[in-house]
């Protein structure tokens, strides 16, 4: 039986240059890049971006032209591109239309967008695209009404014999309270039978429900201590058949690799004995990598009078890294 395959990820955040370093700049690209050649070597037919495509509101031209760079590359590979506007994506209310706008009226994306008449979310042409194998619904960022706006969904959406997939910018059950687009899953329990996948984003670690919710998170780490959480970052690769049975692989996105040290400073009792110490430690840091370095303990004088940005020079230059952080928190 024939099968077809799509690609889900979310959370791209393309532009994004953490701790103001251009290598870091590029690393998102990079990602991007890795992800794209995946899909073609899988003989991707579609690849779905479940918002947060771009960082800002606003890019450059720089952004912009790297970006389409690399969607001509999937197009040249016939691979089908469906986005929906993000928490980031969406464009200022004075603006109207998102930068997506431009890449669909250029071709390089599919845009679902969903709209809002009289505080009723309405499911229309613009927010559907179907072909002989599958059908794609759009839901964009939602804001602090999500749970309202996507009460009885299943009466909005009808079945259908095609794989049906909902791609939808919100969170389940990660921040309640917050006002930030979250929904409980009680919401979209109703849709088994009606969709037969949910392509989420927004959160940046990857969890599912119900063989039914995937949310894949980010490819690459905004702030360093993103990284320290052990949940997975990356994507899914789904195949599916005309009797609506798949199969969902999830694989770990490149990603610029991160390490995380405590150290404890105790039974030292002279600062130039504990900047050695710390300068010397063997941190095992791969090079080009990034190093968050925790200092924790007590000493018998003021702790600030440490010279980190010494120190960090030292580890930096003889690890070669990227990038360290230390945050001194003896005391």
């Amino acid at each position: 039986m024939e099968k077809h395959i799509f690609l889900h990820c979310s959370d791209l955040h393309l532009g994004c240059m953490p701790n103001h370093l251009e290598a870091r700049y590029e690393d998102f690209f990079e990602s991007f890049n890795h992800l794209i050649e995946h899909a073609i070597n899988e003989k991707c037919e579609y690849l779905l971006i479940s918002g947060d495509l771009f960082h800002l509101k606003v890019i450059n031209s720089k952004t912009l032209l790297k970006v389409i760079t690399i969607l001509e590359r999937a197009k040249a590979n016939n691979i089908k591109i469906f986005v929906i506007e993000g928490n980031h994506d969406k464009p200022f209310f004075v603006d109207e239309q998102s930068w997506l706008n431009f890449l669909k009226e250029r071709g390089y994306i599919y845009l679902l967008k969903h709209k809002l008449i009289d505080n009723q979310l309405v499911i229309d042409n613009d927010s559907i695209y179907e072909d002989e194998h599958i059908r794609i619904i759009g839901i964009g960022y939602l804001g602090s009404a999500t749970s309202i706006y996507l009460k009885d969904l299943q009466n909005k959406i009808s079945k259908s014999n095609k794989f049906t997939v909902l791609m939808l910018h919100a969170a389940i059950n990660r921040l309640i309270g917050e006002e930030m687009g979250d929904i409980n899953i009680d919401l979209l329990q109703p849709l088994k039978g009606i969709v037969d996948y949910i392509a989420l984003g927004h959160i940046h670690t990857k969890y599912e429900y119900d063989d039914l919710c995937y949310n894949p998170g980010s490819i690459e780490n905004i702030r360093i201590k993103d990284g320290l959480k052990k949940d997975k970052k990356g994507y899914y690769i789904v195949s599916f058949d005309e009797l609506k049975q798949k199969e969902v692989n999830y694989y770990i996105s490149k990603q610029r690799k991160i390490n995380y040290v405590t150290l404890k400073i105790e039974n030292i009792n002279l600062l130039e004995d504990i900047e050695s110490y710390i300068s010397n430690y063997e941190y095992n840091c791969d090079e080009n990598s990034i190093l968050e370095l925790s200092l924790i303990g007590s000493i018998a004088f003021n702790p600030f009078l440490i010279n980190i940005e010494d120190i960090k020079n030292k580890i930096k230059e003889k690890y070669n890294l990227l990038y360290i952080e230390v945050n001194n928190l003896i005391n």
